[in-house]
C-alpha cells in the first residue's frame, strides 16, 4: 500500500483534497456527529454470531438490519435447525442520489452515490462521520482492505486510495478512459484489478501506486473478483463470465447464460467442492457454478425481479462450534433473502445434477428498489 506521502493539494479546494467534510469546502473535526439510528425501539444488545445487513436503494435510502440467531428460550428456537430474526436498526435517506455501492471495513461503513459523494459512518457507535469529496462523477464501487485502506472508483475514470486512520487520499490512480465499473484488491494487498467502460482490464501495482499492465477485453467488464487464494480472478461481461489463472492470465473457464444477463457474482470456497462462483442474473435466478468444470449444479429461486447484488458471511449460531456460510441476495423487488449455504450446497454431485431451492432461510421486504448489499459482523 502507498505510505505516508501526501498528494499535493490546494488548501482552498476540498473537492481536490479529498477531505472528510461535513460541508463542502470545510473540514470540521469538532462538529457534533449525526446519529444514524432512526428506529427508537431497537434492541442494541449483540451476541456472538449476530451480523449486520446493509443495503442501498434507488430511493436513496440506506437500510441497516440486525441479524440475530434465535437462542434457547426464544420463540422459534430449534437446536437442529437454527434460524434468524431480522430487526431494522436504521433506515434513512443517506444521499440525494441513487446509492450505487456500500462497503464495510472494521467499524467503518461507506456508501457511494450518483451524487458524487462518499458518506462515512462509524458502526460501533452508529454515528455519521461526514463525507469524502474527491470524485467528479457517480461513485460506482467501494472496497476496504484490511481495515486500514479504502478504494473508491467513479464515473470520472479514477480510483482513489484512502487511509482510514485520517481519511487522507494517498493516491489517485488514473489511466482508464471511461467509467470505473469494478475493482478488486488481491488478498496480498500488493496488486489490484479494475474494469471500465473503456473495455480494458488494468492491473495496478499498489506498492508503487501505478499501472502495471493493460489488457483489451473487447467487451465491457462489469465486475472483477479474485478468489480467496488469489490464484484466479473472474470478469463478468453481461452474458459471459471469464475465469483466468493469475500466474499466466490464461482463460481457464467460461460461463454462459444464453438470453439473460449476469448482473452480480461472488466467489465461495467449499471445503469439498473447491472454488464455486455464485451468480445472480436478470432472469430472477441465482446459479451456483463449479469453477473447475463450469457446471451449474444448484439454482436458487425466491425473487420476483432481477438479482442486483450478493454478499457472503460466516456466522456461528448458538450451540454450534462451526460457522454457517450465509448468502444474502437482493433484488429490484425490494426483498433481502438469506440462504444457508450448508443447506443448499451438496457435499458432492454428479455431472448433470441441478438442484433447485426456492425457500431461503429468512426474508425481509424493504419495499424499495435495492441496488447493493454487504454483510458484516457486528
Amino acid at each position: 500500500m502507498p505510505k505516508s506521502k501526501k498528494p499535493r493539494t490546494s488548501k482552498t479546494s476540498t473537492k481536490k483534497q479529498g477531505q472528510i467534510s461535513k460541508k463542502k469546502g470545510k473540514f470540521d473535526d469538532n462538529s457534533q456527529t449525526k446519529e444514524i439510528i432512526s428506529l427508537d425501539t431497537v434492541n442494541t444488545e449483540t451476541n456472538i454470531g449476530d451480523f449486520l445487513i446493509v443495503a442501498g436503494s434507488y430511493e436513496r435510502i440506506l437500510y441497516g438490519i440486525k441479524s440475530h440467531w434465535i437462542n434457547s428460550g426464544e420463540e422459534g428456537f430449534d437446536n437442529d435447525n437454527p434460524t434468524l430474526k431480522l430487526e431494522p436498526i436504521f433506515i434513512f435517506p443517506a444521499h440525494i442520489g441513487c446509492i450505487k455501492t456500500v462497503s464495510v471495513g472494521g467499524k467503518f461503513l461507506a456508501s457511494g452515490s450518483t451524487d458524487e459523494v462518499i458518506k462515512l459512518y462509524n458502526l460501533k457507535n452508529r454515528k455519521e462521520l461526514g463525507s469524502l469529496l474527491q470524485h467528479e462523477g457517480s461513485i460506482t464501487t467501494l472496497q476496504f482492505f484490511d481495515k486500514s485502506h479504502m478504494f473508491s472508483g467513479s464515473d470520472d475514470g479514477t480510483i482513489c486510495i484512502w487511509r482510514t486512520k485520517d481519511w487522507e487520499c494517498l493516491k489517485i490512480l488514473k489511466g482508464h478512459k471511461g467509467r470505473i465499473n469494478s475493482l478488486a484488491i488481491h488478498p496480498s494487498g500488493k496488486i489490484a484489478l479494475s474494469v471500465s467502460a473503456d473495455k480494458t482490464l488494468r492491473l495496478w501495482n499498489l506498492l508503487r501506486g501505478q499501472k502495471a499492465s493493460v489488457n483489451k477485453l473487447g467487451r465491457e467488464g462489469e465486475i472483477v473478483l479474485w478468489n480467496l487464494s488469489g490464484d484466479q480472478y473472474a470478469i463478468l461481461m453481461a452474458r459471459e463470465i471469464e475465469i483466468y489463472n493469475t500466474s499466466d492470465a490464461q482463460i481457464v473457464q467460461k460461463l454462459h447464460i444464453g438470453n439473460s444477463r449476469f448482473l452480480c457474482m461472488q466467489y465461495y470456497t467449499h471445503k469439498h467442492l473447491g472454488d464455486l462462483l455464485i451468480v445472480g442474473s436478470e432472469d430472477k435466478t441465482i446459479r451456483v457454478y463449479d469453477v473447475k468444470n463450469g457446471h451449474c449444479f444448484v439454482t436458487l429461486l425466491g425473487h420476483k425481479n432481477r438479482i442486483k447484488d450478493l454478499s457472503i458471511i460466516q456466522s456461528i449460531p448458538p450451540n454450534s462450534s462451526d460457522p454457517f456460510p450465509l448468502l444474502s441476495s437482493i433484488s429490484s423487488d425490494g426483498i433481502i433473502n438469506i440462504w444457508n449455504l450448508n443447506k443448499v450446497l451438496p457435499q458432492d454431485y454428479k455431472e448433470g445434477d441441478n438442484t433447485v431451492f426456492d425457500s431461503p432461510l429468512i426474508s425481509f421486504d424493504t419495499k424499495s428498489r435495492l441496488t447493493c448489499v454487504v454483510l458484516s459482523q457486528i
